[in-house]
């Protein structure tokens, strides 16, 4: 399974450059809620809507600021 995540140095060094200092600004700039942003950047995986938002605001590609990771799914263990 493959999680998208926030390249979170990147993208407030970009944010930060234009001028989108607080998670409010960052939200209002991207279209999306402050507290998807406050998810972005601590880590939580990202959904399409959000790369997509993000990328074209900012005008970057994808590589820029997110990065795919992947983990493994947990094994289902039976208790017997």
């Amino acid at each position: 399974m493959s999680t998208i995540l926030l390249r979170v140095e990147e993208y407030l060094a970009l944010a930060n450059a234009h001028g989108h200092h607080t998670y409010a600004r960052q939200a209002d700039a991207v279209g999306l809620g402050v507290a998807t942003i406050h998810r972005l950047r601590r880590g939580d995986p990202a959904g399409a809507r959000a790369v997509a938002a993000i990328c074209s605001t900012y005008h970057v590609e994808f590589a820029e600021l997110f990065t795919l990771t992947h983990v493994r799914a947990a094994s289902s263990e039976v208790a017997a």
